[in-house]
């Protein structure tokens, strides 16, 4: 998950503090570096302002394609705002 430790008051939920974390800054949050959107288990998209991030996630063997959403982002939306909820299956 990537994630900001800045934005939660009381720290990370218990319940997802043994996960894979990729941590960002609040400034980068701010930016939406945490909203991005996972097509699948193998598949990821973000902004290409995020590619130290996507870097990141590519280490954990998942494949990052990048969509330029900088106009969006200055609205305060990105990737999950524009596509809302997903139904995924699983094969």
């Amino acid at each position: 998950m990537v994630i900001c430790d800045e934005a939660f008051m009381d720290g990370i939920p218990e319940i997802l503090r043994n996960w894979d974390a990729i941590h960002v800054t609040l400034k980068e949050a701010s930016r939406l570096a945490t909203n991005g959107l996972p097509i699948s288990t193998e598949v990821y998209i973000t902004d290409p302002a995020f590619k130290h991030i996507g870097a990141q996630i590519e280490k954990h063997g998942i494949k990052v394609e990048y969509i330029d959403f900088s106009i969006s982002r200055s609205f305060g939306g990105s990737f999950r705002c524009s596509t809302q909820p997903l139904l995924r299956v699983a094969k």
